[in-house]
């Protein structure tokens, strides 16, 4: 990004800019740095503008330069960061070599950034094979692409993973978290280049009216232009108990093909669907609960899933609570809700009381 004095001073992608500071950098000269090949995409987009069919590209790309690099770092804006970090987690499968995504909060145009260092240290990881999985490094930790979010447009730490700790920090020296790590894949590089994107997110708000979503879904129904619907919900996944009318839009919606998803509005913790009776109400309308998956991955997994074309709706509803990627902690291996008896905290560990 720089400055367009015919956009009135206003930050833009400049076509060539990265390519041309990074032949600058005397740090990529140095002994201990990796050889680095720049590839530049033409057009030179704002992240705001990538879609899945940009983001094909970049799964191809690595795909077909598989065998020829250690790893491979994408700089991208940061707005969209996680979404196309989070999807191409989910897009290749077998994975065995590190893609690190990066970007900066300050422009590399400007003196003082955090563009250099961010770069630097992605292009480290990138060539260590520890952490053989796409991430995301910024600031001064490595975190798990499909358990990424931005949380701060002002701050140069941008990006945070609410429910996984980094799998690596850096200090003076290097902390990875060798306990986070996934197992290696088994088997060839696959590329899932298609995405359903027929998918809604809806926050509900205190005081909602669900005619205006019974009458979208009506709607997508007819056109069968939706075939996810994500609502963020209150606390562990709630919705107002007066709301039956709402429950049966809901079951309607399962009833007719359409995955329903219930995730939280909070920024950590998890959807825990039977722990009050409106959320029994949801389970058994056939809501599926997000657990902790981030907004990024519950969107990015489920078009992942549809987009096979290999699953039914009810199979992708399944699998949205077991973890491909690192995405979602399973529901046993989830804390207890608070003041939860001793006989559920026991339940929950499998244990029986007789």
């Amino acid at each position: 990004m720089a400055p367009d004095p015919n956009k009135g001073g206003a930050l833009t992608p400049v076509q060539g800019a990265v390519t041309t500071y990074m032949k600058e950098m005397k740090e990529l000269g140095n002994d201990h740095m990796p050889e680095v090949i720049v590839h530049e995409y033409t057009p030179f987009l704002d992240s705001s503008d990538l879609g899945p069919s940009d983001w094909a590209v970049l799964a191809t790309d690595i795909k077909a330069n598989y065998w020829h690099f250690d790893g491979f770092v994408i700089l991208m804006g940061t707005d969209t960061m996680a979404y196309v970090a989070t999807a191409l987690s989910f897009m290749l499968e077998n994975l065995n070599k590190p893609v690190v995504f990066t970007g900066s909060q300050i422009p590399l145009s400007e003196p003082y950034n955090d563009a250099r260092r961010n770069l630097i240290m992605s292009l480290i990881f990138a060539t260590r094979d520890s952490i053989p999985e796409v991430s995301i490094f910024f600031h001064d930790r490595l975190i798990r692409a499909c358990r990424a979010t931005k949380v701060n447009t002002h701050r140069l730490m941008a990006f945070d993973s609410p429910n996984l700790e980094p799998l690596a920090k850096i200090g003076i020296t290097i902390d990875e978290k060798e306990h986070l790590s996934l197992p290696r894949a088994r088997g060839a590089l696959r590329v899932h280049a298609n995405m359903d994107t027929r998918l809604l997110t809806i926050r509900l708000v205190p005081g909602f009216d669900d005619k205006v979503i019974r009458q979208l879904v009506q709607n997508s129904v007819e056109s069968n232009s939706l075939k996810v619907l994500v609502l963020q919900l209150y606390g562990t996944g709630n919705i107002p108990s007066v709301k039956e009318r709402f429950v049966e839009l809901l079951a309607d919606a399962v009833e007719k093909d359409i995955l329903v998803v219930a995730s939280t509005q909070c920024h950590t913790g998890s959807v825990m669907i039977g722990h009050y009776a409106t959320g029994i109400a949801l389970k058994e309308a056939g809501v599926v609960s997000a657990n902790d998956m981030t907004l990024e991955a519950v969107s990015c997994k489920a078009a992942y899933l549809l987009g096979r074309g290999d699953l039914t709706t009810q199979e992708v509803a399944y699998l949205m609570g077991v973890s491909l990627r690192g995405e979602v902690t399973p529901s046993e291996a989830l804390n207890p809700p608070i003041l939860s008896s001793a006989f559920q905290r026991a339940s929950r560990k499998g244990k029986k009381y007789y």
